[in-house]
C-alpha cells in the first residue's frame, strides 16, 4: 500500500561541479506541475511559511522569463498598458487539510503573468483586454513529491503549461475615466485550464493615473468543472472545491515606461553549518526507513528516488514535511492502541532532527554520489519453504486502470489438515506491486471462484474489496467463506507465528490479492507466495480469524439530490448490482447491531459526517494476536476496542486519519488475554469530501467500488486445554 518520483536534483554536488543535464532537465519540468496548482488553485500549494519557510533546491535554476501574450496594436483613442510581472501578481485561495491539522484558508502566489489592454478613457466600455497569461513553470512549492502526484494525477502541466484569459467583455464601466479615480464593474470572458474553456465573470477594481494602469479583479472558480480537483492525496491532503482567484495587475504604457522581461528569482535559503549530521544522523534513519521503498526499481522510486545522499538533499523539504506529518514513513495507527510490533513510526527526535535538517537547506558532509543502501539482512525473519506457490500465468496490467487490484487463486492442494506457521509474499515485479493480501478460501465456497479467472484475457479476476465470495452455510448457520489470513507491503518482514498457525482443511484454497499501481508502462508479473507448514495433528494453538462487522449508513451530501439519493432506490439498485445481497447485508448489519438507519444518521446533515458502531463478543478465550481495520475510499477514521467503557477497556487499533492505500495487519507487540464473553467494539466514520468524486448515491455496507465497509479482523489463538487425564 505504499505511495510516492523521479529524483530531481538542484544542489549542487558536494565536490562543487554543476548539477547534470539530466537533473537540471527534470528540475526544469518539476516545476510545471505546481505551476498549474498555486495559478489556477488546482491543488495544494501552501505559503512559504505555512508548513516550512523553504524553497526547495530543485528550483534555483528556472529561468525566470515574462510569458509570451499576443501584443494590442492601439486604435484611435486608445492607450496600450502592458503588464508588468515584477509589479503584478496572480493569486489563489483554497480551503486545504493538511493531515493532523485543522482546515485554513491556503494562498498562493505566482508573478509570471503577461498581457496588454488598450484602454479608451473617453469610452472605457469599448476599452479591449488582450489575452492574458500565466507561466505556470515560474512558481514554487514546498513539497515537490505532492507536485509531482498533482502534475501527473490531475493537472497533465507537462502538456499545458499555460493557463489564459480571453474574449474578454467589460460590463458596467464608467462613461469616462477620471485620473486617479477609482471604478468598480465587471469582466466576463473564456478561462481555459487544460484542456477545458469555461466562461468567468470578474469583479473589477480599477484606476487609471496618467502611464499606469491598477487593477484588481476577483472571481470564483470550481475545480471540479476544471476536471482537475478537489485534491485528495491518500491521507496527506484535502482540498475544497471552489477556489478564488484574483489578479493584481499593475500595467505600463510601454512608449513612456519601461516593462520588464525578467521575474526575481526568490531568493534560495542559506545553508546552516551546524545542521544535524547527514552522515551520522540523517543517512542511517533514511536508510532504515525509506530506501527499502524508493530505491531504484522499487515500488516508490516512481514518486521518488532515493539512491544517493544527493537525491535525500534536493527532497530535504519533502522530507520534513512528511515525516513531520507522520505520512512517511506510512504507519496509520495511533499510539493510543496497545504497542503494535514492526512499527514504521519514527520517534520524536529523529522526526525533529530530520526537520532540523531539511530547514537548514539539506547540507551534506558527505559527497552527493554517496550511496543510500538499506540494512541487510541480518536478523531477518526466516520462513521455512516447505511450499511454494506461483500465480498460473504472468500478470499484465494496463496504465488505464493506474490502481489495479487483481485476486489470484493458489491452490495449495491440501489433502490433509495442514497449520500455516509462517509465510512470506515474494513480489516478482517491486516496482509494480503497491501491496498484497492473502485469503484463506473455505472449500464450502471454493466453487464461487469457478469461472472467474480469464475472463478478460488475463490470468485473475478484478477485485477491489477482495476474492468477493459468499459464507459457508452449514446446518449450524453461517460462518465466513474467506478470512484474511495474511498482508505485505514494501519493507515488511516475513511472518512466523509461534506456537501457533492458521488452520487450513482439506480442499481449502487461498486468493491472493494484489494491488498494482502503473506510473510506468507495466511489465508482466509472477508473484508467489512461500508457505511454512506443520501437520494439523501438531500440538499448536488454532489462529481462528473472526470479523467483527458494523452496518453503513451514508446518505448523500447536504443539499444533493439525484434519483439514487433515496435509501429504497440504492437498495434495489444494489440488488442489481450484486443479487439479493446488495441488500440483505446491510439488513442483516443493522438488526445484529441494534441500530436504525435514522438513528446512525441523526446528526448527518449537520456534521457531514457519517458515523457507525458495533458490539461483538469474543468467542473463545485465548490471545488477539493481530488486528485489522478496512473501509473504502470515504473512510476517515477507525477503532477497535476491548471492553470499551469498562475499567479493563484496551484499544486494540486505532487509526485517526484513514488511508484506503495503507491498509495493514498489524501484529500486537505483547498478545492481549481475552476471556469468552469479553466486547469487542468498532467504530468507524466516514466523510464523503474524502471521494469527492463518487456518484451522489446512498451507501450502505456493500462489495463494489462505490459502496462502503465497516469490517474488521482480529487474530485469536484460543486457550488450549490439557486433555482429560485417563
Amino acid at each position: 500500500m505504499p505511495t510516492d518520483d523521479d529524483t530531481i536534483d538542484g544542489a549542487a554536488p558536494a565536490d562543487g561541479s554543476a548539477p547534470t543535464s539530466r537533473r537540471s532537465w527534470l528540475r526544469r519540468h518539476a516545476v510545471l506541475s505546481l505551476g498549474a496548482v498555486v495559478v489556477l488553485g488546482a491543488g495544494g500549494a501552501f505559503t512559504w511559511s505555512q508548513v516550512r519557510p523553504l524553497v526547495s533546491t530543485q528550483y534555483r535554476n528556472i529561468d525566470y522569463v515574462v510569458p509570451v501574450a499576443p501584443t494590442l496594436t492601439a486604435t484611435e483613442g486608445e492607450t496600450i498598458y502592458r503588464i508588468d510581472p515584477t509589479l503584478s501578481v496572480a493569486t489563489f485561495e483554497v480551503d486545504e487539510t493538511f493531515v493532523g491539522s485543522e482546515t485554513q484558508r491556503t494562498t498562493g502566489s505566482t508573478h509570471g503573468l503577461a498581457g496588454d489592454l488598450a484602454i479608451n478613457p473617453q469610452d472605457p466600455s469599448a476599452s479591449r483586454v488582450g489575452e492574458i497569461v500565466v507561466n505556470l513553470e515560474q512558481l514554487h512549492s514546498d513539497d515537490s513529491l505532492r507536485d509531482t502526484r498533482l502534475r501527473s494525477a490531475y493537472l497533465e502541466s507537462y502538456s499545458f503549461p499555460l493557463a489564459t484569459f480571453s474574449n474578454a467583455e467589460l460590463i458596467g464601466a464608467p462613461e469616462s475615466l477620471g485620473k486617479g479615480t477609482e471604478y468598480e464593474f465587471t469582466m466576463t470572458g473564456d478561462l481555459e485550464i487544460k484542456t477545458t474553456t469555461l466562461p468567468v465573470s470578474w469583479d473589477i477594481v480599477a484606476m487609471v493615473d496618467g502611464p499606469k494602469l491598477t487593477a484588481t479583479a476577483t472571481t470564483v472558480i470550481t475545480m471540479s468543472d476544471y476536471e482537475i480537483g478537489p485534491i485528495s492525496l491518500a491521507g496527506l491532503l484535502r482540498t475544497g472545491d471552489e477556489v478564488t482567484l484574483e489578479l493584481r495587475l499593475v500595467a505600463l504604457d510601454p512608449d513612456r515606461e519601461s516593462i520588464s522581461t525578467a521575474i526575481t528569482v526568490p531568493p534560495s535559503p542559506e545553508i546552516v553549518e551546524n545542521a544535524p549530521s547527514f552522515r551520522n544522523e540523517v543517512m542511517p534513519v533514511l536508510a532504515a526507513s525509506c530506501s527499502s521503498c524508493h530505491s531504484s526499481n522499487s515500488m516508490g522510486s516512481h514518486h521518488w528516488t532515493l539512491d544517493d545522499a544527493g537525491d535525500a538533499s534536493d527532497y530535504s523539504h519533502a522530507i520534513g514535511i512528511v515525516t513531520t506529518a507522520g505520512y512517511m514513513p506510512p504507519w496509520p495507527a495511533s499510539e493510543l492502541g496497545v504497542p503494535l510490533a514492526h512499527s514504521d513510526e519514527l520517534s520524536a527526535d529523529t522526526i525533529k532532527m530530520l526537520a532540523e535538517w531539511a530547514d537548514a537547506g539539506g547540507p551534506l558532509d558527505v559527497p552527493a554520489d554517496t550511496p543510500i543502501v538499506a540494512p541487510d539482512d541480518a536478523g531477518r525473519i526466516e520462513v521455512r519453504p516447505d511450499l511454494t506457490l506461483e500465480m498460473p500465468e504472468p500478470y499484465l496490467g494496463s496504465q488505464a486502470v493506474p490502481n489495479d487490484y487483481r485476486c489470484f487463486e493458489l491452490d495449495p492442494g491440501f489433502t490433509e489438515p495442514t497449520f500455516m506457521t509462517g509465510y512470506e509474499f515474494l513480489p516478482d515485479q517491486v516496482e509494480q506491486v503497491h501491496h498484497a493480501q492473502v485469503f484463506r478460501i473455505r472449500a464450502g465456497v471454493r466453487a464461487q471462484l469457478d469461472g472467474r479467472s480469464g475472463t478478460d484475457g488475463q490470468p485473475g479476476y478484478s477485485c477491489f474489496v477482495g476474492p468477493a465470495v459468499g459464507p459457508v452455510v452449514t446446518e449450524a448457520g453461517r460462518s465466513a467463506g474467506s478470512d484474511l489470513v495474511g498482508g505485505w507491503a514494501p519493507g515488511r518482514n516475513p511472518t512466523v507465528l509461534d506456537d501457533a498457525g492458521l488452520l487450513f482443511q482439506p480442499g481449502d484454497s487461498i486468493v491472493l490479492q494484489v494491488h498494482y499501481h502503473f506510473d510506468q508502462p507495466p511489465v508482466p508479473d509472477r508473484s508467489s507466495f512461500v508457505m511454512q507448514l506443520e501437520p494439523g495433528t501438531s500440538a499448536l494453538g488454532e489462529v481462528k480469524v473472526v470479523n467483527p462487522l458494523a452496518p453503513v449508513e451514508i446518505p448523500c451530501a447536504p443539499g444533493v439530490v439525484a434519483p439514487l439519493c433515496d435509501r429504497a432506490a440504492a437498495l434495489v439498485d444494489n440488488e442489481r448490482l450484486y443479487g439479493p445481497a446488495g441488500s440483505f447485508i446491510e439488513t442483516g448489519l443493522l438488526r445484529a447491531c441494534g441500530t436504525t438507519p435514522e438513528e446512525m444518521t441523526a446528526d448527518y446533515a449537520s456534521t457531514g459526517i457519517a458515523r457507525s458502531s458495533c458490539v461483538s463478543r469474543v468467542p473463545a478465550d485465548g490471545q488477539i494476536i493481530q488486528v485489522l481495520g478496512h473501509m473504502h475510499t470515504l473512510g476517515r477514521t477507525f477503532r477497535m476496542t476491548l471492553q470499551a467503557g469498562t475499567p479493563e477497556e484496551q484499544v486494540l487499533l486505532d487509526i485517526p486519519d484513514w488511508d484506503f492505500d495503507w491498509q495493514m495487519l498489524y501484529e500486537l507487540q505483547t498478545p492481549v488475554t481475552v476471556t469468552k464473553g469479553q466486547t469487542v467494539t468498532i467504530e468507524c466514520t466516514w466523510d464523503r469530501s474524502m471521494d469527492p468524486k463518487r456518484s451522489p448515491k446512498y451507501i450502505v455496507f456493500a462489495e463494489g467500488t462505490e459502496d462502503e465497509m465497516c469490517f474488521s479482523t482480529y487474530s485469536l489463538v484460543p486457550k488450549v486445554t490439557a486433555p482429560p487425564a485417563p
